[in-house]
């Protein structure tokens, strides 16, 4: 047999390996007239800037350092591929299989969840590949000329594949929460905003970078090591929660989404410190601030979903719960429901609390103690959420049509009237004037979390006895959940499991022979 029949074979073998999802996307993609129009459109634009650039650079091409130029111009032509195109067509395919109804014969085929979306994942990082290699004889060329920083511009590369990578899998997890056709239209434009405002983003640091404005230091890499693994944490998030929409609904579809998030937000608070010991360098105070509040903002957005589930457990989750009792203690919080979502809201921001206290600098007395913020910040997380758990509870209990985003959105009406209804009563009573110049902080207002926070940010404020009265309120919120919390942990301490196949069997053969 001659090398190319082997090697045609192998190919063959290799094909039928690959995930089938990505084969026929691929093949689509390519064929379609709008990865065609970029792929043309990227490389008419990379060859008019080097004909242009090269006639208006003169005698500069020699002796200057034209690759600054060449290379931003190159990097701003990928960039507006890869960032703005590539993810919104990777939103819209797989909303084209739910719209054309494709996506049921995909999902009665023995793919599961997670080979489908790794094979819409992996067609976009396709097309971006090619993408790199349409424009890799230009930065070949780049490199020719005086000025070109070789370590420099594989950081802005490899930079920008992660960013496009990641964009594509987060638009991939939008298409699967965004159902109904006025959505997803509302939907679209929102995430076309948001992949222009990411493009710009990445223009400007790539081009900061290109320049020169960063010094490649040691504090350089441990941030962009730190910024690749959150980016890898917050990609596997993402995978998790598609997979998950994707799932069919008497699967477990919070466990691995709950896992992911509570190992990412450990994740995070152990890099910073591991680098920092590594390189010998120390965490600014600054950075610890920006820690926690990144912290509170991770779990205010996760916790808003887990903490209004339906707290239902199908046959095939009671199936499946853990036999060692110290397991079941462990995975308690990480079960379905939105009782069980609030209990690990609260040991999550119980366990930020220790390390705000633990790494918080000393407080010298000028400006407003952060700590006040954050206690206040964490005070109306557990208030709002624990209500919205409580009546999400009560409205998932009394009928079978309401779903936990209708419990979501009468959460979302609270809150705003609390933020609203103070301020038109206060005006109404003559308290407050329209104007606003003579208003001070009133009582009243200590529903708006925005008042409140910017008053215990203020250095007139009582700030102990503000925070005072939110816990009041966050610890009367616990207390309407606690029998609710206690009924759920019991439920995966002592479940009530089905009887499998073979105990049904064994149970109908006794029955019978007696």
């Amino acid at each position: 047999m001659s090398t190319l029949d082997i090697t045609a074979n192998r190919m063959e073998t290799f094909s039928d390996w690959m995930n089938p999802i990505l084969v026929k996307e691929t093949r689509q993609a390519l064929k379609s007239r709008q990865f065609a129009g970029t792929f043309l459109l990227l490389l008419v634009a990379c060859w008019l800037i080097c004909v242009f650039g090269v006639a208006a650079s003169g005698g500069n091409l020699e002796f200057g350092q034209p690759s600054r130029n060449f290379l931003q111009s190159f990097y701003f032509v990928l960039a507006a591929a890869v960032v703005i195109i590539i993810p919104y067509t990777a939103y819209r395919s797989l909303l084209t299989e739910q719209d054309a109804q494709t996506f049921e014969l995909l999902s009665i085929t023995s793919l599961t969840a997670r080979q489908i979306v790794w094979g819409k994942l992996l067609n976009s990082i396709v097309q971006i590949s090619v993408l790199y290699c349409a424009i890799a004889p230009f930065v070949a060329f780049t490199s020719l000329l005086q000025g070109f920083d070789l370590m420099r511009t594989l950081i802005v590369l490899t930079s920008l594949f992660g960013v496009a990578s990641l964009l594509s899998m987060f638009t991939l997890m939008l298409s699967t929460v965004s159902r109904g056709r006025q959505i997803q239209t509302l939907a679209s434009l929102f995430i076309f905003g948001g992949l222009i405002s990411m493009f710009s983003t990445s223009i400007g640091m790539g081009m900061a970078l290109i320049n020169g404005e960063f010094s490649l230091d040691i504090e350089f890499y441990l941030v962009w090591a730190a910024c690749w693994v959150i980016g890898l944490s917050y990609f596997a998030l993402f995978m998790q929660i598609t997979v998950s929409q994707l799932t069919f609904d008497s699967a477990n579809k919070s466990t691995g989404v709950r896992l992911v998030a509570t190992a990412q937000f450990l994740l995070f608070w152990a890099i910073l410190p591991i680098g920092s010991w590594l390189f010998g360098t120390t965490i600014s105070e600054e950075t610890i601030y920006a820690m926690i509040f990144v912290s509170l903002a991770h779990w205010a957005i996760f916790g808003f979903f887990i903490s209004m589930e339906r707290n239902y457990l199908s046959r095939r989750v009671r199936r499946d719960i853990p036999k060692n009792i110290l397991v079941r203690l462990l995975a308690v919080p990480f079960m379905p429901g939105g009782t069980r979502g609030y209990l690990l809201l609260l040991l999550n921001l119980g366990l930020l609390t220790g390390l705000f206290s633990a790494f918080r600098p000393a407080y010298t007395g000028y400006g407003a103690d952060p700590y006040f913020v954050y206690m206040g910040v964490t005070a109306y997380i557990l208030f709002y959420y624990g209500l919205g758990c409580f009546i999400s509870r009560v409205m998932l209990r009394s009928s079978s049509a309401m779903q936990p985003m209708h419990a979501r959105t009468v959460l979302i009406v609270i809150v705003a009237m609390g933020v609203i209804v103070p301020y038109f009563i206060l005006w109404g009573t003559g308290i407050y004037d329209f104007d606003g110049y003579n208003n001070v902080y009133h009582p009243l207002l200590l529903s708006n979390p925005f008042a409140t926070l910017g008053e215990l940010s203020d250095l007139r404020s009582s700030e102990a006895g503000l925070v005072r009265a939110l816990w009041i309120g966050a610890c009367i919120a616990i207390v309407l959940n606690l029998r609710a919390m206690a009924g759920a942990v019991q439920e995966i301490l002592a479940p009530k499991r089905p009887k499998s196949h073979a105990e049904t069997s064994d149970t109908a053969a006794v029955a019978a022979a007696s």
